[in-house]
């Protein structure tokens, strides 16, 4: 039996908001299309405490590349949205062995 312990290394991303602020954000998972890439990611904390008191609200995005840059945007057609939302989230689930919250099934 191994005394290596695994560490989980989450994928770590930097967003600069509008008014500069850095934000840091944990990607959860990447989903990619023959023409669009999309990304699931949640608020990035690293203190032991507010990792369990956070609420963990997963964001769904569109990564749009821009010569040598990536940004990261709102998905505005509500089909595309409802679509690789339900993607990403089951992919979430399935990783993280989690059950998200969907505001549609009451």
């Amino acid at each position: 039996m191994s005394n290596e312990e695994e560490y989980y290394e989450p994928d770590i991303i930097s967003v600069t908001d509008d008014d500069g602020n850095e934000i840091q954000f944990e990607l959860l998972e990447r989903y990619e299309t023959d023409d669009d890439v999309y990304v699931a990611i949640t608020q990035y904390r690293d203190d032991a405490e507010e990792i369990v008191e956070a609420d963990f609200e997963v964001i769904i995005l569109k990564v749009v590349e821009d010569g040598e840059n990536e940004y990261l945007q709102e998905i505005e057609d509500e089909m595309e949205y409802e679509q690789v939302s339900d993607i990403l989230m089951a992919m979430v689930e399935e990783k993280y062995e989690v059950e998200y919250f969907d505001p549609n099934e009451e």
